[in-house]
């Protein structure tokens, strides 16, 4: 298989699922910000709050930043500084992407397996929330999903920077 196709490949089933955890990161931030009103509306008129909104509303953080960091890198939505490479010539500009890509690949599956250990100790330790008794495990292991969307972004972008590299 060429590097192109498997560019093809990883891109047909790594964006629409990235898409995927990005809607359901849109439709939590949804349910957040409607939590966070009623709460506020019931504090104001009732002087009564809803217990626990502090840590369902931490938990739905976790959802909506670890299902939109894939969507976000294949849609080139992160930060990128690129003052001094524009001096460059495209071959060394695609040889230091591939580096970089690379380097994050590497780092996301770094983060994603160290999340992998954290939540079974989590989960064997039977760590809970505060104030609702919420298992913690099952929100890391949406840190994982979402580190493992990530990084098969990141790789998407690796082999395209192969494919640049080759052109140039």
């Amino acid at each position: 298989m060429t590097i192109r196709g498997i560019h093809s490949w990883f891109e047909s089933w790594v964006n629409p699922v990235s898409r995927f955890l990005s809607h359901i990161a849109s439709f939590v931030l949804f349910l957040m910000m409607i939590l966070t009103i009623l709460d506020v509306c019931l504090r104001k008129a009732f002087s009564d709050s809803i217990t626990g909104t502090v840590e369902v509303s931490e938990f739905m953080l976790v959802i909506v930043i670890f299902f939109g960091l894939a969507v976000t890198e294949v849609l080139n939505g992160h930060v990128k500084v690129d003052l001094v490479m524009g001096f460059f010539g495209k071959r060394f500009q695609a040889a230091v992407e591939i580096v970089t890509q690379l380097a994050c690949f590497i780092l996301m599956i770094l983060v994603t397996w160290s999340a992998v250990i954290y939540s079974e100790k989590m989960r064997l330790s039977g760590q809970v929330s505060q104030d609702l008794w919420i298992p913690i495990y099952p929100f890391i292991y949406v840190i994982v999903a979402g580190c493992t969307t990530m990084a098969l972004a990141i790789l998407i972008k690796f082999f395209g920077a192969l494919l640049k590299a080759v052109k140039s």
